[in-house]
């Protein structure tokens, strides 16, 4: 457990308009960890997801004196007679994600570790970071991008601001797109495209992301994804696509905003994604996907309401 004292006063400037109200007197209030559920201290940061239909009682049980909570929890008579202190906001499973990130992970300091090779071409921000062993082309890597160990940049890749690309990761390789002649033979198709990826993207260990055929692949601003995924050539994911574990996208499918695929799904080649669609674990994507539905299934196959 991480150790790391936070004035609750800090804590209300941080969150700003995010905070609906607070409950208690937090004059000389402060939190010092984060814990699990079990490992809940007195100054601890606890909180109660929006979900659980038992929310007052588990903010009453609680051992920690500052929790954050939505607006159906009451500030009861118990909860003042304990001098706690409630953080109210709409979304509290957000607002902890938010809160933990800006206190509690450390920051990697910027620079280029000297382990790492980086082509005499490539454009790095002052505030990047490259870890050990990482190996970056001809690319373009923004500000306050974090590298992790043993990533691999090819050529003609452009990283934005506040990305997080996991160990092992590789960007901008070849697809593979062949075509076979009269006997059999292989012939590859060429891939002359990049990979153009926007601001507060991350991607999981030991993904890959190729490049484009002709024109470049593509990832919007917001988009997260796990390890082991696979993104091919030509795909274009619209802003904020979130993609759990070993999962892969073949050549030229686009994703619409704000849709979630979950773990172990194939979506086939040139396939459409709407927007603000889920697809279900395991599921084999063989048809277009309309905005807003859930699928699931192999092959998959729209879940009716």
């Amino acid at each position: 457990m991480k150790v790391k004292r936070v004035e609750i006063s800090q804590l209300i400037d941080f969150l700003g308009p995010e905070l609906v109200r607070i409950e208690g007197c937090y004059s000389g209030a402060y939190i010092d960890n984060i814990p699990d559920p079990n490992h809940v201290l007195e100054t601890s940061l606890d909180w109660v997801n929006s979900t659980k239909s038992n929310k007052q009682e588990i903010v009453e049980n609680s051992p920690a004196k500052v929790m954050v909570v939505d607006p159906s929890v009451a500030y009861s008579d118990k909860l003042s007679s304990e001098w706690k202190v409630l953080l109210v906001v709409k979304d509290p499973r957000v607002t902890m994600a938010k809160i933990a990130t800006h206190y509690f992970i450390e920051k990697k300091k910027p620079g280029v570790h000297p382990s790492a090779i980086v082509d005499k071409d490539a454009i790095i921000d002052s505030s990047a970071y490259i870890g050990p062993g990482c190996i970056v082309g001809k690319a373009k890597i923004g500000a306050n991008t974090i590298l992790m160990a043993n990533v691999t940049i090819y050529d003609d890749v452009t990283i934005g601001d506040r990305c997080l690309i996991q160990a092992g990761v590789v960007i901008g390789t070849d697809g593979l797109g062949c075509s076979r002649d009269e006997n059999g033979v292989l012939t590859k198709f060429p891939h002359l495209g990049g990979v153009q990826m926007g601001n507060d993207i991350e991607v999981g260990a030991n993904s890959q992301i190729a490049k484009g055929s002709f024109s470049d692949t593509i990832i919007e601003d917001g988009c997260k994804m796990n390890g082991l995924c696979f993104i091919a050539h030509n795909c274009h994911l619209e802003r904020n696509v979130w993609i759990t574990g070993d999962t892969m996208l073949c050549g030229s499918v686009h994703v619409g905003k704000n849709t979630t695929i979950f773990s172990n799904v194939v979506v086939r080649d040139q396939g459409s994604i709407g927007s603000n669609v889920i697809i279900g674990m395991g599921s084999v994507v063989t048809k277009n996907i309309p905005d807003g539905e859930t699928w699931l299934g192999n092959p998959a196959h729209k879940k009716e309401k």
